[in-house]
């Protein structure tokens, strides 16, 4: 397509150009006519002259026709034209070109007729000469003589030199419009472009806008109408790179929502090919790279499909909790709702996923929990209550039966104490409601402070404690009386589990590659099927309950110790091979 600019000026020159033809035509036939009529007006003044100073009035035409003829003859030359004479019947008295006799009756002629049968003062006529061949200019007056025209007197010149002048005319013309429209094409164009700059500007923002640079502005100069249109052109970029950048920020914070959701979120199209993912999404369903693919081939869950197909033919919000077992087995509390367009059609469904397997899980945990603590609760309180119902029967009165069930009573009230702190502490650990006034201790000074504390109990069952052997002391800046719980729990545990005449052996061991020390416990015990390894941290989980419950347990102790190890930032394990022995490895940050 041509430039706006281009066609501005090759209009505006084209017009110029007809007009100015147009303008040349009549002005060179108007000056042409101007110049005939000249012509004509001097020829019949000369005819005039002509006919004052030979007196042809005065004389016969037909008798004096060689006078007539020789007295013309030499004038030809000066005023420049052919002289005819001619009688009033016609013929041909005198003429200053040809020989009159050779010449042919003149009756015929248009100027004479004009003069001798319409009776003007002045005939004229434009022709070819029949006698000279190229055209001539005739202009004829009367010869009277008493009032009585008695013959013609014409004069006449070639048109050759009237069409000469013309012809220069306008060739002169033709130069002068030739330079004008030189002179009107450059400004035309000049002004074309001047008009068409701005325009081309608007049309390049308006470019740039639809290919969103919403940044492009109209710099250029403009006035009238043009000012006016290139403001409203700037606000309007102005206004829609406002408008972008905040629908861009406001994508950008949605985009950062749905990708850092710990729910999944599917977007789903009327044609049932998923739209968007998020992350969690991918991991609930283990599949990434799904766009474009039909929902129904990624859900591996036949109850979550038919949730969707629901949403989508009843046009309605659907929520059901489901079970899935790829790429793992989850619970997932399912939200799916429609899209639905102005009309009520629907356009798209989203499919919101969370996971709440762990939630279920705690709330068996929970349940679970408090079976346990009702059980440890009522074993001691129906004991509780068992013995008091009986010396309230009379027991009381045998003072050694009084005794022995007064020590039983005090026993179960310890071991109820016990648990009742037990919980308490574990429920404050949990709750991070413990501080740690952390300080500079000697760990292997803690190991035989604790070994000394459960060293009766170790006697008891003749269990050898082997304490560490450091060559250095090897300090670390922690709260003495949290790892001295850790370390009575776990000895604790050991001896309890293990059989007469065994060890419990304390190592310590200082890791310098990552800051941190290594604690372990190892006894030769009983050892913990393999079964029971991934649950001997949960509460109240004992792997001899009875055993457990003898030695007066609570089965929190291990829970205990894992939250106290991981509060202070570090990790424990456990190593077991049933009927050998049992390590357990505490790792805790210097």
């Amino acid at each position: 397509m041509k430039k706006l600019w281009l066609r501005i000026g090759l209009s505006f020159f084209i017009l110029f150009f007809v007009v100015m033809v147009v303008v040349g035509f009549f002005s060179g036939e108007l000056m042409r006519g101007v110049y005939l009529h000249m012509k004509e007006s001097q020829l019949q003044d000369d005819a005039k002259i002509l006919l004052t100073t030979t007196k042809l009035e005065d004389i016969d035409l037909d008798k004096n026709a060689d006078q007539i003829q020789a007295d013309l003859k030499p004038l030809e030359d000066k005023i420049g034209a052919r002289i005819t004479v001619v009688d009033q019947s016609g013929r041909v008295v005198a003429d200053t070109k040809e020989d009159p006799h050779s010449l042919p009756n003149h009756m015929d002629r248009p100027e004479v007729q004009e003069v001798l049968k319409d009776g003007k003062d002045v005939g004229i006529a434009t022709r070819k000469s029949s006698t000279l061949g190229y055209s001539m200019l005739y202009v004829a007056v009367p010869i009277t003589h008493n009032g009585v025209t008695d013959g013609v007197l014409r004069i006449s010149i070639s048109l050759e030199s009237v069409e000469n002048a013309v012809h220069q005319l306008w060739l002169s013309l033709a130069l002068i419009f030739g330079l004008a429209l030189v002179f009107i094409g450059f400004i035309s164009f000049f002004i074309s472009r001047r008009i068409t700059r701005p325009v081309n500007e608007i049309i390049d923002v308006s470019m740039d806008l639809a290919n969103n640079r919403y940044y492009s502005r109209i710099t250029g100069k403009t006035t009238g109408e043009l000012h006016d249109l290139s403001l409203s052109v700037n606000q309007l970029a102005q206004s829609l790179e406002k408008q972008m950048q905040e629908i861009e920020l406001n994508q950008q914070r949605l985009s950062g929502i749905v990708q850092n959701l710990v729910s999944g979120v599917m977007l789903i199209n009327q044609r049932k090919q998923i739209v968007m993912t998020n992350p969690m999404m991918e991991q609930i369903i283990g599949e990434k790279d799904t766009t474009g693919k039909a929902y129904y081939e990624v859900l591996k869950s036949f109850a979550l499909t038919q949730l969707v197909d629901q949403c989508m033919d009843q046009k309605t919000f659907q929520q059901e909790e489901i079970t899935i077992y790829f790429p793992r087995e989850q619970i997932l509390d399912a939200n799916v709702s429609p899209i639905l367009s102005r009309t009520g059609s629907i356009t798209g469904v989203i499919v919101l996923l969370h996971d709440i397997t762990e939630i279920r899980r705690l709330e068996n945990v929970r349940s679970e929990f408090v079976a346990n603590v009702s059980h440890e609760l009522k074993t001691p309180v129906t004991a509780l209550k068992g013995f008091a119902e009986t010396l309230l029967d009379g027991a009381m009165y045998d003072e050694e039966l009084l005794k022995k069930f007064l020590t039983i009573i005090k026993e179960e009230s310890d071991r109820l104490h016990r648990l009742i702190m037990d919980i308490l502490e574990l429920s404050r650990i949990e709750q991070k409601h413990v501080s740690m006034n952390l300080e500079e201790v000697d760990v292997e000074d803690v190991v035989i402070a604790t070994m000394d504390t459960v060293r009766a109990l170790a006697v008891e069952k003749g269990i050898q404690l082997i304490p560490p052997n450091l060559v250095a002391p090897i300090m670390i800046q922690a709260e003495r009386d949290r790892l001295q719980q850790i370390l009575i729990n776990l000895i604790s545990n050991a001896i309890v589990y293990t059989p007469q005449n065994g060890e419990v052996s304390v190592g310590v061991k200082e890791n310098a590659a990552n800051e941190t020390i290594t604690i372990t416990v190892t006894d030769n015990g009983i050892g913990i099927p393999v079964k029971d390894i991934d649950r001997i941290f949960e509460r109240f989980y004992r792997v001899d309950r009875a055993r457990s419950r003898h030695s007066g347990g609570t089965g929190l102790g291990l829970s205990i110790v894992k939250h106290i190890v991981e509060s202070c930032g570090g990790q424990i394990h456990v190593e077991s091979i049933e009927g050998e022995g049992t390590t357990f490895t505490v790792i805790l940050p210097r």
